[in-house]
């Protein structure tokens, strides 16, 4: 049976349930109108004629579950809205709402199993459609005795309204439980009104919450470390292990903290008698073969395969477009102003028009999915979120052309996003970091998407210059290894090598090999960029003088200091010429070389022709929020130290130091800032700050893998410290520790450690001659801007 026959096949079926459903509907609505009679009439009925000796009545699907795990906070969210109170004289209702799969229908069992003796009577019926609610109540009326077995009256739909009445006049203590009502306009057949009694209903429309219900608890998946706990309980394995707890918080995270998935995959690994480290890879192989196993663990008629193929199925227009559209978005948070910017500008014919009007059509589009509980939304940042699992379940139902063409359709949504850095030359897009955070993990996923459903953009140089924008952002953030990766991705994209776009990945290729200590191969690098910019541009261009700036400064950090000074005066004076808005970037370069000449009051001159930086303070350097800006004042704290002005020097490097840890965090330009006051105040002796300063500079070092260089200028800075303070145990720990780090550095491992020799008046001699603090002070660049 193909497709066709499948879909064709559900339609008719929905057809005949949908007809037969209104057909009871009707029915239910005609027999309602006899409740007010029945009820007078039990009214009137001595006590014991209300089917009190049918009593207890406990009408629930299974017993406790030895697989129930968890869900403390539901219970007793439950149990705070449900338990029967002395005197109460209204009714009580809680509805649990949340996704398909989520456990909402074992945590109504727990709570109905674990009330056997608060409840006279408890009463399950599931409320999938109409006719299912109809044949619960028929059951349950039978239980009750209000019907007999053999009463020729007998009638499912006549059922809701006996019990209806009974729960109106009974005086005894009950629950009603409506069990997957997803579809509210049902329970106004069989909401039991004003009856005195306690009501729970299970639904993953979120509306439950605020009526019928009185109020709700919205039921989420586990967490990693609650759904490892309850996956190793439930496979078997010992949850001591180490081992066995790394690779739990792998598959539960990977399946979303799901309970459904939970549940499902480790009846497989257990059937199938999995190692642990063996499913993750079998599963990324073979997800929809897996998914659509039923485990013999749990007793759950749907599988991850079919969980949310009906309320899927049934979206349509808007909604179905957006549902899919999701699918490419990272799931955990979908900011809605990404969507309606990076649709700003639709045409009215386009597929997603919809998503510019806010008020309406978006609306309308979200409501339907909310409801369904295929997706969530965030109040408190306007945002939108997919569980992993049903974006598999999209993915799998869209053919491969259609995820190229939503492939296609996310790119130039995302490139809004970022600043366009590659069409100009253009400095720190610092303004524009909170929109590039929103949509950096967008970027990433989509990346992830591509490769895992092996899908080609239609057009490769548009994602390779999405890339590109995002690396930049990644570049200005220090996020040296993610941009790496994704610039790689960004060059396989590029098939012309010959192009702007292209030599502007190369020379933010570039950037990133010099920032992380590359040194010879970003020159390279700035190279092959200068190259391409020549053969397409004209001698004055603005990206050739960017090109010059970046040579010189790979060739100020590898000590060429001439070749350095001739190629920061090319970019001066095409920016002079060309009367650029850049022109202040390359004197702060060239002072930074003048600095490094020995050249001091020279450099001072230097950085003081900056036409942004004219007339500033401390408090303007600052003010802008411009990085770039903050080094500049690094530089200025450098400048004032070698002129002898040491108060000075700290206090810039210090306010730099703030500046950095708001902006950027622990990263590797707030490190260097630390490490420099560090200096200045073991300079000015104040030796237990300067202490106090490294240990917590070291903590961050060992944090950040890219930080290795850090880590052993800082340990032996600080052995030099101890050895000042005469601790000479703590100075000596230091020291070897950071002649290993070094060691690694350089990549010959512990044989490549000299014994430190002890030259001329006592000064300590690195291996390649200079002091040893120089030889530290090598690992790091000369300048992190």
């Amino acid at each position: 049976m193909d497709n066709t026959d499948v879909s064709l096949l559900r339609h008719n079926l929905w057809a005949d349930i949908d007809k037969e459903s209104q057909r009871t509907i009707k029915r239910v609505q005609r027999l309602s109108q006899m409740v007010e009679s029945e009820a007078d009439a039990a009214a009137r009925m001595p006590e014991s004629k209300i089917h009190h000796d049918t009593l207890p009545c406990h009408c629930i699907p299974s017993g406790v579950s030895e697989k129930f795990y968890g869900r403390e906070t539901a219970l007793r969210e439950i149990k705070g809205a449900l338990d029967p109170q002395p005197g109460e004289a209204k009714p009580r209702s809680l509805a649990l709402y949340g996704m398909g799969g989520v456990g909402k229908t074992q945590i109504a069992l727990q709570y109905a199993n674990s009330g056997r003796a608060l409840f006279d009577a408890i009463l399950w019926t599931s409320a999938d459609n109409t006719i299912r609610m109809a044949q619960s109540f028929l059951e349950v009326a039978q239980r009750l005795g209000l019907v007999s077995d053999h009463d020729e009256a007998q009638d499912a739909v006549a059922a809701i309204v006996k019990v209806k009445s009974w729960l109106a006049n009974s005086c005894c203590k009950w629950l009603l439980i409506f069990d997957n009502a997803d579809d509210l306009e049902i329970l106004k057949l069989a909401w039991p009104g004003s009856a005195v009694g306690s009501i729970l209903l299970t639904s993953r429309d979120s509306n439950a919450a605020f009526s019928p219900a009185d109020r709700g608890y919205h039921v989420q998946p586990f967490d990693d470390m609650a759904g490892s706990s309850a996956f190793l309980s439930l496979v078997g394995r010992d949850p001591d292990s180490i081992a066995n707890q790394a690779m739990a918080r792998d598959i539960t995270h990977t399946l979303g903290g799901l309970p459904l998935a939970i549940n499902q995959i480790s009846g497989f690994i257990v059937q199938q008698k999995l190692a642990l480290e063996a499913f993750l890879p079998l599963y990324e192989r073979n997800a929809a073969k897996i998914d659509a196993k039923k485990s013999g663990i749990s007793g759950y008629e749907h599988t991850l395969s079919t969980v949310w193929e009906i309320a899927l199925s049934k979206l349509t227009g808007d909604a179905s477009k957006l549902q899919k559209l999701l699918a490419f978005f990272d799931p955990d948070k979908i900011h809605e102003s990404v969507l309606q910017e990076g649709f700003a500008g639709e045409d009215e014919e386009g597929d997603f028009y919809f998503l510019t009007d806010e008020m309406d059509t978006f609306i309308d589009a979200k409501e339907v999915l909310l409801r369904a509980a295929l997706t969530e939304r965030s109040v408190d940042d306007a945002s939108l979120s997919v569980h992993r699992l049903v974006q598999a379940a999209v993915m799998r139902r869209l053919s491969a052309e259609e995820k190229i063409r939503f492939v296609d359709t996310v790119i130039p949504v995302l490139g809004k996003g970022f600043p366009d850095t590659w069409r100009e030359d253009v400095g720190h897009q610092f303004k524009a970091w909170a929109r590039c955070e929103k949509c950096l993990p967008h970027v990433s996923f989509l990346v992830n998407q591509c490769s895992k459903y092996k899908l080609r953009p239609s057009d490769p140089e548009a994602f390779a210059e999405l890339l590109l924008r995002c690396c930049w952002y990644l570049y200005e953030r220090e996020y040296y290894d993610k941009a790496q990766d994704l610039m790689n991705v960004a060059l396989e994209n590029f098939k012309n090598k010959d192009t702007l776009a292209y030599a502007s990945a190369i020379d933010l290729l570039g950037l990133i090999q010099l920032d992380t200590n590359d040194l010879h191969k970003s020159l390279q690098t700035f190279f092959e960029a200068l190259s391409i910019r020549e053969n397409l541009l004209g001698p004055d261009d603005a990206f050739i003088a960017s090109s010059y700036v970046n040579i010189g400064l790979a060739y100020t950090e590898l000590n060429e200091l001439d070749k350095a000074y001739e190629a920061h005066h090319k970019a001066i004076d095409i920016r002079l010429r060309t009367k650029s808005d850049r022109i202040g970037n390359s004197y702060s370069n060239m002072s930074s070389l003048l600095l490094r000449m020995g050249k001091p009051d020279e450099a001072e001159e230097m950085l003081g022709r900056c036409p942004s930086l004219k007339d500033f303070n401390d408090e303007t350097f600052l003010s802008t929020g411009n990085p770039r800006f903050s080094g500049d004042m690094v530089l200025l704290s450098r400048i004032r130290a070698q002129q002898g002005r040491l108060d000075d020097a700290l206090r810039l490097s210090s306010k730099a130091l703030a500046f950095r840890q708001q902006l950027l965090g622990n990263r590797l330009k707030t490190c260097d800032s630390m490490y420099l006051v560090a200096k200045f105040l073991q300079k000015r002796g104040n030796l237990p700050s300067a202490v106090s300063l490294l240990t917590e500079l070291l903590t961050i070092t060992n944090s950040i893998p890219s930080a290795t260089s850090h880590l052993a200028r800082a340990t032996y800075k600080l052995s030099q410290i101890h050895s000042q303070l005469g601790n000479v145990s703590q100075s000596e720990t230091c020291r070897r520790e950071a002649f290993e780090v070094r060691a690694r550095i350089l990549g010959r491992g512990d044989r490549g450690v000299k014994a430190p020799t002890t030259g001329d008046g006592g000064q300590e001699q690195g291996e390649q001659g200079g002091t040893e603090e120089e030889a530290f002070e090598g690992l790091v660049l000369w300048m992190l801007w």
